[in-house]
């Protein structure tokens, strides 16, 4: 694995105020962008790239450069469209509800110049079903009930058609894109993908189920946004410090068993966001692990019980210990810094601390302002910097692991103060989706979560922490046990007797039905 420079073309200052999290982790990854819009980011970029001729191709490490779809027309019509429900509780003919609800929309519509959707009565057969189009939308949109500006609200990909960025569309008319919601973790994810080994095969997924797919729902978006309309210009910036890295592997992996489930595309969507959110959760822990040269990350899951246990402890301690990495790292990162021989350099030279301002604005991209004039000793200027780091680090990246955690079901809060690793139901079944092809022994099957992802569960996987007296093996037996009650609950485990239990993939089990 190599570590890559940062790209000459995103140097300039107004980029982030000091390269350090970008460094380690990647410009950029973001705690507001959830795992539904980190993918529905990367499926942005995906179809940009491939109208490029380049699906999936990375011309030159960190050189991405695309021109998203913006389908103004169709995101007015679903999330700033209030007066359809209006027209509709009045019960006028049709030819009267198109004319006035034509009127009101040509004259409020944001971002465009001159709105005009009389097409849509060429598209539909009457204002009643148009209406029923839009519902059906707006019902399916992604995080539908969030209180977010319409222009940063996202219909459901159903296909190309229904894709788009975010924008932030200002009152006098102009449009720029957001990187709150958008903020460039989509295009990391595309960058490991276009880095991983199994790239080739990836590629073909994507283009027979988001490219080339045909839906009726995606036909829906088309009918409702009309020519497809693009952004005024192309987007670049963003950067990954690695070369190649297992999780991107892993990631790949995952996406295409995923992929190859014999179910409808729009049914392994949701699938999908959660195994990438789990991965780019490991990867930032992974790369705080790499940075301190500690030992490999492992997230101790407690499957709920109605009464405290030792695992719950122990799951908390884990969840607090992992929460910390990223942080532990930043510090490290930067100290580093006075064990190379740049360093010794700079404190040999006639005036030590203009020499390592100089060296920490070349490695860190950090320009000295005001408040740092005062401080002689060039070790307080890089204490002061891991100061200003951290302080930057917990505004966002150092939120992920907690935002990204509980948004796949990973962590809770159920019948206990503290938040622990306590996988839901639904992360239960994607990980059982994404890793049984069939059917798996359930010991396997524990054996392979804590192999691939570092989840502990079972007493085999928990041997040097029973070993170190932190917990029985009866502690950690009744957690599997647990476990295997609960995906029997769910119909994701058959018991053929007490001592043998296979896990199923639901999809491929229904499909040999």
């Amino acid at each position: 694995m190599e570590i890559l420079d940062r790209p000459h073309h995103i140097q300039e200052r107004n980029g982030p105020a000091f390269w350090v999290d970008e460094a380690i982790w990647g410009h950029r990854l973001h705690d507001e962008q959830s795992p539904w819009l980190i993918v529905l980011e990367f499926l942005n970029v995906l179809l940009a790239e491939n109208n490029a001729g380049r699906l999936l191709s990375e011309n030159g490490f960190n050189t991405l450069s695309y021109k998203p779809q913006i389908q103004l027309r169709l995101r007015n019509l679903v999330f700033n469209n209030p007066y359809i429900v209006t027209k509709l509780a009045q019960k006028t003919g049709d030819e009267t509800a198109w004319n006035d609800w034509l009127v009101c929309m040509n004259e409020t519509a944001g971002g465009l110049t001159k709105p005009d959707f009389s097409y849509l009565r060429q598209n539909f057969d009457s204002f009643k079903d148009f209406a029923s189009v839009i519902n059906f939308l707006q019902k399916s949109a992604i995080e539908g009930t969030s209180n977010k500006r319409w222009s940063s609200k996202f219909v459901f990909p159903f296909g190309p058609h229904a894709l788009y960025e975010d924008l932030n569309i200002k009152q006098n008319g102009t449009l720029t894109n957001d990187r709150r919601f958008f903020a460039r973790t989509g295009e990391i994810l595309y960058l490991m993908l276009c880095r991983s080994r199994q790239v080739d095969k990836l590629r073909t997924l994507l283009d027979e189920h988001f490219i080339q797919a045909s839906s009726p729902y995606d036909s829906m978006a088309h009918a409702l946004q009309g020519e497809t309309q693009y952004a005024n210009s192309e987007h670049g910036g963003a950067f990954l410090p690695c070369s190649s890295h297992p999780v991107f592997d892993k990631i790949a992996e995952d996406w295409i068993s995923i992929l190859s489930c014999p179910v409808p595309t729009y049914d392994k969507i949701p699938h999908l966001v959660t195994m990438t959110g789990l991965n780019l959760l490991l990867y930032l822990l992974y790369r705080a692990q790499e940075v301190l040269g500690v030992d490999r990350v492992r997230l101790i899951c407690e499957i709920v019980s109605p009464r405290k246990t030792v695992i719950r402890d122990l799951s908390g301690d884990s969840y607090q210990h992992n929460n910390l990495l990223p942080q532990q790292a930043i510090r490290h990162f930067i100290n580093q810094i006075t064990h190379t021989p740049a360093w010794v350099t700079a404190m040999a030279a006639p005036d030590p601390r203009l020499s390592v301002a100089d060296l920490l604005h070349k490695t860190f991209d950090w320009a000295e302002d005001n408040e740092e004039d005062h401080i002689t000793s060039p070790h307080r200027l890089v204490l002061q910097l891991e100061e200003r780091a951290i302080i930057r680090h917990r505004q966002h990246v150092g939120k992920i692991h907690a935002a990204w955690s509980r948004a796949i079901g990973l962590s809770s809060r159920r019948s206990s103060r503290r938040t622990r690793y306590a996988p839901n139901d639904r992360l239960l079944k994607t990980l059982v989706v994404c890793c049984v092809k069939k059917r798996m022994e359930f010991r396997e099957f524990l054996a392979y979560l804590h192999m691939r992802y570092g989840l502990v569960i079972g007493d085999a996987q928990a041997h040097d922490i029973i070993a170190k007296g932190d917990a029985d093996q009866e502690d950690f037996s009744n957690n599997a046990q647990r476990l295997e009650d609960r995906l029997a609950s769910l119909g994701l485990l058959k018991r053929l007797s007490d001592s043998c239990a296979y896990v199923e993939n639901p999809f491929q089990r229904d499909q040999d039905a």
